[in-house]
């Protein structure tokens, strides 16, 4: 679930990778409330410059819900709190929960509150375990049928109607919490999975390289374009003692590479490995021989109608080493 990932770090910097969306998340969040407490202020001034009606304690709760809003902002930012239930929720939620009642109790028009309980439901059900999330919701449905039942004690009517239409909006608050949360918990899941196949296919990658850099033989890792994407020392040893090469590189651009150039061609038109002797010539420069083995990659991730790109891994060995090992070889017989 989403509550065993959103453990509560120091810091951003100490945080594991997979929490740190859900940091933004909470970053959102805490600029969402000042934004919707700056909304709120501005209707307020509006309404009194429109009706010209000071209503004092309303702009005071307003004023608060604002301040506290904007400290939370500046104080609270740096690490996520605790996903379970408990008093570190008092200073968003249980704030944002008072100030929306506290207003709809002070307002004295026709104006409804009350949707701004979606937020600390929303908040609690992304960011906090699966208690919190119900919890919450729960207390947002007690305070609409609170508000239900105060609207019936004032006109003296039956309020049976407004009783359906807070029981209806609880209903969808839960529902709505119930699916953020597992929404949530997926996302974490997903992160997780992520952060580990990164880290594998980045392990993966050291190996690789460590293996290509003390190979003795040469390595070329060719696209169907014909460049180089990769070379290993040993391999460009061989290339460049004909044409002085800088990665990345293609085979055609050098006249001696055409064998190798071919080589590549007839892997990809086949796609088989392939394997031949071939001899680098040049002029000015000593022939070089080299015995050739050629394998396709699988293809990489794509769609139906492009598929992943494939590329054609050369295995170079030096013919003269070969001959000088089979001599030595020899000589240790007799």
């Amino acid at each position: 679930t989403a509550s065993t990932t959103i453990a509560a770090p120091s810091t951003s910097a100490a945080m594991p990778p997979e929490d740190r969306p859900f940091l933004r998340l909470w970053h959102g969040f805490l600029t969402g409330r000042v934004m919707v407490a700056l909304a709120l202020l501005a209707l307020q001034v509006l309404g009194q410059a429109l009706s010209q009606n000071t209503q004092k304690f309303e702009m005071a709760v307003t004023l608060a819900y604002l301040l506290a809003t904007v400290l939370q902002r500046w104080w609270g930012h740096a690490a996520l709190p605790p996903p379970w239930a408990g008093p570190q929720w008092l200073s968003t939620i249980g704030v944002d929960m008072l100030a929306v009642c506290a207003l709809q109790l002070l307002h004295t028009g026709g104006l409804n509150f009350t949707p701004l309980l979606g937020l600390p439901v929303l908040m609690a059900a992304v960011l906090g375990s699966l208690t919190l999330a119900l919890g919450t919701t729960a207390a947002a449905t007690l305070l609409l049928l609170g508000w239900a039942w105060w609207l019936g004690e004032q006109s003296g009517v039956d309020a049976t109607q407004h009783y359906l239409q807070s029981a209806l909006t609880g209903t969808g608050y839960f529902v709505l919490s119930f699916l953020v949360h597992h929404l949530a918990a997926h996302l974490a899941r997903e992160q997780r999975t992520a952060q580990r196949s990164q880290q594998a296919a980045l392990l993966q990658a050291q190996v690789s390289a460590l293996v290509m850099q003390n190979l003795s033989d040469g390595v070329l890792v060719v696209d169907a374009q014909h460049t180089v994407r990769v070379a290993n020392p040993a391999g460009r040893q061989l290339v460049a003692s004909i044409a002085n090469t800088v990665q990345p590189f293609t085979l055609a651009q050098v006249a001696a590479w055409q064998p190798l150039l071919k080589l590549a061609q007839h892997t990809f038109e086949h796609s088989a490995p392939q394997a031949s002797d071939v001899s680098l010539l040049s002029p000015g420069h000593s022939p070089i021989g080299l015995h050739v083995r050629t394998w396709l990659t699988a293809p990489s991730p794509g769609d139906d109608e492009q598929p992943g790109e494939r590329l054609c891994v050369m295995f170079l060995h030096d013919l003269r080493e070969m001959e000088a090992r089979l001599r030595t070889e020899k000589l240790a017989a007799m």
